[in-house]
Parts: structure tokens; sequence; C-alpha cells
């Protein structure tokens, strides 16, 4: 390595490291998980480029040669793992599509698994399959990322142009690393470049989600509606009719859910103006953290909230995500009264579930049965009811028939099964 290259390398990894301290400023300031995790696969990406690069093996003694070249080939499959580990969450893909979430998980295991396993193959192969297990990961990333992008997460394009230009990046360093010809200075500094431009992108999107997150369910000023901060009844109406033009094209399922707060006259008696809106507060809080911030959440009016779920993975979970959030906003919130003292109350609420799918329904109608179905959950014992799409009427989501997967749904409602007829009896002739 010459001293160009030397140069080149050390303020790419001097530069990265910046990116680096700049996270781990952020987990100290905010010290919530999720900036943890982010400053965790930054400091493994920027390892894995400081092994990579040639640096070490100029720098360090010759003594440390065996430790480096185990380091080298384990550093790609594990920033992988941890990669898709805070990729799963940050896409809430667990939420949102079953065929991603199936995907995250398994890659993940597969490189937690995979790079300790390269170290058991001969040595002349350890690295070569170090290499191919790491880029392949990176290909899987691009498809899912791109996958959820087209599912309605706009953030989730960046994390795909990431993965672009990642791969340009990892095959430059191990064609470097595995010494398969000399790369020119320019070209070196191009690949150096990548990683910078990478690590930078991805270091933006997640404090920009990270950001938004504590934003809505810790900051309290700077919200968008001046008592729930979250967005208003004309905007929830634009992205409804956006996704329903996604999901005619991407041909998946999702749902539209409303929260109602019945008889708030008689909260305002005991706790007056100021700590009914500390409870609509708490009640936004507590629904995103069932719903998560990737599925948009407004207050269509005083009383009533609405959350857009785009995707869903399986009608079951409507189940599921009904009863939780349900279940969370009847308990009891601690408000405080008009005499100054702190109360508990349990808020008289309802929650409402319509299916949403890409027939281009009219979002007047649909703003009005799930409000519809939000009342009709008052009378039943869970508080949360599901339109059923044949009657028409509201049920309970803990009685709803639903299948294991959409399209069985579909044909189970397409056609259903035909009822057993009685088995005529044969007439003897006497």
């Amino acid at each position: 390595m010459n001293a160009a290259e030397i140069i080149i390398w050390s303020a790419a990894v001097g530069s990265m490291g910046l990116v680096v301290v700049l996270a781990a400023a952020e987990a100290l300031y905010s010290r919530s998980l999720a900036s943890v995790q982010s400053l965790i696969y930054l400091g493994m990406y920027w390892l894995f480029f400081a092994l990579m690069c040639g640096l070490p093996s100029v720098l360090l003694p010759a003594a440390s040669a065996p430790w480096i070249y185990i380091a080298q080939v384990l550093i790609g499959p594990l920033r992988s793992a941890m990669g898709f580990y805070g990729g799963k969450h940050w896409l809430a893909s667990s939420r949102r599509d079953r065929l991603t979430d199936i995907s995250f998980r398994g890659t993940t295991w597969l490189c937690v698994i995979g790079g300790p396993l390269c170290l058991l193959l001969p040595t002349g192969l350890q690295l070569q399959a170090s290499a191919a297990l790491t880029i392949f990961s990176v290909c899987v990333m691009l498809w899912l990322t791109a996958r959820a992008a087209q599912h309605g997460d706009r953030m989730a394009w960046g994390l795909t142009i990431a993965s672009v230009l990642t791969l340009p990046l990892q095959i430059g360093l191990y064609w470097l690393i595995l010494d398969y010809g000399t790369l020119s200075a320019p070209l070196q500094a191009g690949v150096a470049l990548m990683g910078l431009l990478s690590i930078s992108l991805i270091a933006g999107l997640l404090w920009l989600r990270n950001h938004h997150s504590r934003q809505i369910l810790r900051n309290p000023h700077t919200r968008r509606d001046p008592v729930t901060h979250l967005y208003g009844g004309v905007a929830m109406v634009q992205k409804i009719v956006r996704a329903q033009r996604r999901l005619t094209r991407t041909r998946r399922d999702g749902a539209l859910m409303a929260v109602q707060l019945f008889e708030p006259e008689r909260l305002l008696a005991q706790v007056g103006h100021y700590g009914l809106n500390d409870i609509y507060s708490q009640l936004a809080k507590r629904m995103l953290r069932h719903t998560g911030v990737v599925n948009p959440a407004g207050r269509y009016y005083d009383r009533c909230f609405i959350v857009l779920i785009e995707t869903l993975h399986s009608p079951r979970w409507i189940r599921t995500l009904g009863l939780r959030v349900a279940s969370s906003l009847r308990k009891p919130l601690e408000v405080t009264s008009l005499s100054g003292e702190r109360i508990k109350i349990n808020a008289d609420i309802g929650v409402g579930l319509v299916h949403l799918s890409g027939a281009g329904k009219d979002v007047d109608q649909l703003l009005h049965e799930v409000q519809a179905v939000a009342v009709a959950s008052r009378s039943m014992r869970s508080r949360a009811a599901l339109l059923d799409e044949i009657t028409r009427q509201a049920i309970a989501v803990e009685h709803a028939e639903l299948g294991a997967s959409w399209h069985a749904m579909h044909t189970a409602r397409t056609h259903p099964p035909r009822a057993l007829e009685p088995r005529r009896q044969r007439r003897t002739a006497v």
C-alpha cells in the first residue's frame, strides 16, 4: 500500500468515525434503545470498513495478523446480521408483511450462524465464503427495502439507495482483501467515497426515524396537532387515497382503524379542558405504541382518531391489533382533576376496524363505516369490532371468522361452502 492509498483510506476511516461519534452523542442525549441500536450498527459498519480496507496490515504488528484475519472473516456477516435485526424493527416488518418479516428473521439467523461456520472451512475458502454471504445479504436487504418502499414507507427508499451504495463498496473491499487484482488510486477513492456516502445516508435515516418516533411518543412541543400532535383530517384523507392506489398496484390488503371516545362531557366535568386534552394525548400515545409510527395516525375530529394500517400480513393480525389497542386504551389514565389532585379515570372507548384494499372505495364511505363500527363496539365486551364484508354488520373481533391468509379469506367469501343437502330416501314399491 503506497502513500496515496494510505491517505485515501485513512481519510475515509476518519470521516466515517466522525459519523459514529455523532451517533454516540445522539445515543447519550436521547438515551433510547433505538439510538443505541443505531450506534451499534454504525460502529460495526465502521469496524468492517476499517478492517477490510487494508490499513490494519500496515499499522499493526505482524503478531496480531491471525486475530485480524479472524475478525475480517466474522465482521461482514455479523454486521449484516445487526443490520437485518435493526431493519426489521425500523421497517416494522412484523406488523406489515409476513414475507418481509420471515426474510428478515431468516437472513439474520443465516448471517449469525453462517459467519462462525466460515471459520470451519479450509483457510483459502474462509474469507471467500464470508464475502459471498455478506454480499448476498446486501442483495436481500436491497430487495426488502424496495419492497417496503412499494408498500408505502417512503423512508425505505433511502435505505434502498444506501444498499445500492453499499454493494459496490463491499465488492471493492473484498476485491482488495482477497487480492484478486490491483485497483488504481481513483478506483479506491471511489470505493471509499461509496462507504462514506452509504454510512452517512444510513445514519441520517436512522436519526430521522428515531427522532420522528421520539417526537410522537415523548416530545409534546413539536407535534402536528395542538393536543394530540397527530395528522389532521384532511391529511388523513389524502393518505387513504394514496394508500388505495398503492394497494391496487401491489395487490395487498390493509385496514382502517377508528378509536372513538364516548361521553367526553362527563370527563370534562371532572378534569376540565386541560385534563381532557391530557386524556386525548395519553390515548394517542398508547394507540401509537401498538400501531407503530410507520402507520399514519390522525385526529379526524375532537373525539375520534383514525389510523391507516396500509399492510397486514394476515387477517388474523386485525384481531390481535384491535384487541391490543382496545385493552391498552381501557386501562386507567392518571390526570389532574379540577381540584388539583391526581386521579385515575377509565376512558369509555371503542375501536372499529374496516378492511382496506385497492378496490377504490369512496373515502367518505370508509370513514363513515369505520366510525359506525367503533360506535357499535361500545356494546361489545372487548370494545373492538370489525365490519363483516358480507353482512355489512359490526361484529366483535374475537368472534370474527378470519382466515390464515388474505387469499383464503377472499376465496371463502367469493365461493362460500354449500350446505349439505339431506340424503333423499329411496322409495320402495309396495
